[in-house]
């Protein structure tokens, strides 16, 4: 009888198995690794720029020399604001830079106009523009490159560049028109606003008399 009796072996199915959960759970951990390694990679970009961005908006990449302006029949109708690139600043676009000018009753913005240079100044619209600042229009500023200084030999000035480079010592120049012209015992604000990095401010008071001086120093 026990010659007789058919023996069921089923432990080649249970393995079968066993292997098919174990293969299944691989693959469910690699998709889940893959995604995680996915994740973290993006959020880590996104924080290096985060970071960079921020750093940019909460530091100043600019720094104000000095400010002094051109007297003209008693009062001030020209400024001049000298500017150098802030310690461990990057290059600045000085043509999208916005200047801001505010007297207490005027508000004025000033945008980019061209480059300029003594020896040979041109506007946007070919206008000469002479050394003593005539040609200089409102609510728009020009460009003096003052270190390195604008000859035929580099490309400051009016055909050349508008970048601000370390070591650059650059001057804006800003007309006022009669109405607007600064009188004695004024107070001024002056915010420079750059594409990127916190606003600087150039404010001043002018003086109780400005004399028989052409040029004052505000700043």
């Amino acid at each position: 009888m026990k010659a007789n009796q058919k023996f069921r072996n089923d432990r080649a199915e249970v393995g079968v198995g066993t292997l098919i959960v174990f293969i299944a759970m691989v693959l469910v951990a690699a998709v889940a690794a893959a995604v995680l390694i996915n994740t973290t990679g993006t959020l880590q970009q996104r924080a290096q720029a985060t970071g960079k961005e921020a750093t940019q908006e909460v530091s100043s990449n600019l720094k104000v020399v000095n400010v002094y302006g051109i007297v003209d029949t008693s009062k001030v109708d020209q400024l001049r604001v000298n500017v150098q690139l802030a310690a461990g600043a990057q290059d600045i676009d000085l043509e999208q830079l916005v200047l801001r000018f505010a007297d207490g009753t005027n508000t004025l913005n000033y945008a980019f106009t061209d480059r300029w240079d003594d020896g040979g100044a041109c506007d946007g619209a070919g206008t000469q523009i002479e050394a003593d600042g005539v040609g200089i229009v409102e609510v728009s500023y020009i460009l003096h490159w003052l270190r390195p200084a604008a000859d035929a030999t580099n490309d400051h000035g009016c055909t050349g560049k508008s970048v601000m480079e370390a070591g650059d010592l650059v001057e804006i120049r800003i007309a006022l028109t009669a109405g607007k012209a600064i009188d004695v015992r004024k107070s001024i604000e002056v915010s420079l606003i750059p594409e990127a990095g916190a606003p600087v401010q150039a404010d001043f008071r002018t003086p109780a008399t400005y004399g028989g001086d052409t040029y004052v120093t505000l700043r």
